[in-house]
């Protein structure tokens, strides 16, 4: 008999089903000789009644399948966080479509699963809520212990929903929000999560940061920008197997691990939000993207946002992020300061400057000499039938006038 054998021999012996704990896949042999000694010391019976597994998680027995489990941190010591200023908040909000709100009105969401697939068969059977209150985050977690507790689970959350402005989320659009509107219509109840305004911190991370690093998870997120470690977090593709053996045999060791994932996700993205809010108000923050940034709020519209974000960070432009604030310079017809930006980047060879001043001291200027200049050098950038076009038409003004 091979060694896992009887292991499972020994397990059944004491009374433990053989598959009670999940497999741990790429655990070290130190990992899994801990892992052996904890449950050695720890009672092996099955954690199978509301009321204990409510008493081990520190938390309620709220209804028959569900524990709701309630507590407050100080913000003061969540990674990242300073108050939002008004102006730093409006900034921020603008660029996810979002009216400006006071940190009490914000709702941060997380949810865990039984997998990422989404659809009708995928439930969440941990729904972890924070909002701000005072100086404390005020945070409150709905866990199942069975399928029968998801309606109240539901109908209690709601009650935290209506209190919010702005919903906060790290890929919520694209997952949670879709997987809960799911979960409410199976159930045939009333929601109202899918109408409040939805900051996901996902798509300003990645617009500010995605060319800085190289993913952005919201581990990598907290790493980078909140300084932060997660120490013996239960890895997030393990939460939906240990739910599953607590669930069949009443496996229990690392459930309280699952809690505590989900409540380190929901502190950070309260981090997040603060810190993201000081990155779209302060160019450079972070060594953030500030081109990427403008660009955001240019394309919602926000012109004199994404020109005064520029402006502040004007001499650590690359070209790209030059040729869109002397765009920007020529919208308001501040011509000098276009043609500043045009003549330096032409002097290192980029095409697309000398374009645009052979078009400015073509059309603007009336200069058809100089423009036939930057003509000619652009040609030898890049040979195109329509500065071939431009070149013999200036030539043709400058015989014409001679």
């Amino acid at each position: 008999m091979d060694l896992k054998a009887r292991l499972s021999a020994l397990k059944g012996q004491r009374g433990a089903p053989a598959s009670a704990e999940p497999a741990v896949r790429g655990a070290t042999i130190s990992e899994r000789v801990r892992r052996l000694t904890v449950q050695a010391t720890q009672t092996k019976r099955a954690c199978t009644d509301d009321q204990e597994v409510a008493a081990r998680l520190q938390g309620q027995a709220f209804a028959p399948g569900l524990i709701r489990i309630e507590q407050r941190r100080l913000l003061a010591h969540v990674p990242g966080w300073e108050r939002i200023s008004a102006a730093a908040f409006t900034r921020f909000s603008l660029l996810n479509g979002a009216d400006a709100s006071e940190p009490n009105e914000l709702l941060f969401l997380d949810t865990e699963t039984t997998g990422l697939a989404g659809g009708t068969g995928t439930l969440p059977f941990l729904l972890g809520l924070a909002r701000i209150d005072g100086d404390e985050l005020h945070i409150c977690q709905w866990f199942l212990t069975g399928f029968r507790g998801e309606a109240t689970l539901l109908e209690d959350a709601g009650s935290w929903y209506g209190r919010a402005r702005h919903l906060v989320s790290f890929n919520g659009k694209a997952f949670d929000v879709p997987l809960l509107t799911t979960r409410y219509r199976l159930a045939r109840l009333a929601e109202s999560l899918s109408v409040i305004q939805h900051l996901d911190l996902l798509h300003p991370t990645r617009r500010a940061f995605g060319s800085r690093w190289p993913d952005c998870r919201l581990q990598t997120a907290e790493r980078e920008l909140l300084a932060f470690e997660r120490e013996d977090d239960l890895p997030g593709h393990l939460v939906p197997e240990v739910w599953t053996a607590f669930v069949r045999s009443g496996t229990f060791t690392e459930v309280p691990r699952i809690l505590h994932h989900n409540l380190l996700d929901l502190i950070t993205l309260t981090g997040l939000l603060s810190t993201l809010a000081r990155v779209y108000a302060e160019p450079g923050f972070a060594e953030s993207d500030t081109h990427a940034i403008a660009r955001g709020f240019r394309k919602r519209g926000h012109e004199a946002i994404a020109y005064q974000y520029l402006c502040g960070r004007a001499d650590e432009l690359d070209a790209a992020g030059l040729m869109e604030l002397a765009d920007l310079h020529r919208r308001r017809r501040f011509w000098r300061e276009a043609v500043q930006i045009w003549t330096r980047l032409a002097h290192e060879d980029h095409a697309p400057a000398m374009e645009r001043l052979a078009k400015y001291y073509e059309h603007m200027r009336r200069d058809p000499r100089t423009a036939l200049l930057w003509s000619s050098r652009l040609l030898q950038q890049a040979d195109d039938r329509q500065h071939h076009r431009r070149q013999a038409r200036l030539i043709e003004r400058i015989n014409a006038s001679s």
